[in-house]
C-alpha cells in the first residue's frame, strides 16, 4: 500500500490507522503526525527489447545450420534478421 501527503509528497514509512478510519504518518500518534491518502501504485510497463542483430540458426545439438541452396528466397542459416554483409578484404601492399 502506498501513501502520500495532501501536498502530493509520497510517504514510505510507518503508519497508524485511527478508529475513525483515517491513516496518519508515524509510529505513534503525535502532533507532528500528518494525514495520509492512499494512492494507486501503477506498475511500470514492461519494455520488450527488440533484437537488432542477426542470430544464427542452430539444430537440436547446438551446431550451426547451413543455408539450403534449393530455396534462394529463404535463408535458413539465420533465425532473426538478415545475414550480415561480408566485409571487403584489404589489398596487401606490395614491397618493391
Amino acid at each position: 500500500m502506498a501513501y502520500q501527503f495532501n501536498d502530493g509528497e509520497v510517504y514510505d514509512g510507518p503508519t497508524i490507522t485511527l478508529p475513525d478510519g483515517r491513516v496518519v504518518s508515524g509510529a505513534t500518534f503525535t502532533p507532528e503526525s500528518r494525514r495520509l491518502y492512499e494512492i494507486e501504485v501503477v506498475p511500470e510497463p514492461v519494455v520488450v527489447a527488440q533484437v537488432t542483430e542477426a542470430v544464427r540458426a542452430r539444430d537440436d545439438s547446438g551446431r550451426l545450420v547451413a543455408d539450403d541452396k534449393a530455396t534462394p528466397e529463404v535463408n535458413e542459416a539465420w533465425v532473426v534478421g538478415k545475414a550480415p554483409k561480408k566485409k571487403a578484404l584489404r589489398k596487401k601492399k606490395s614491397v618493391s
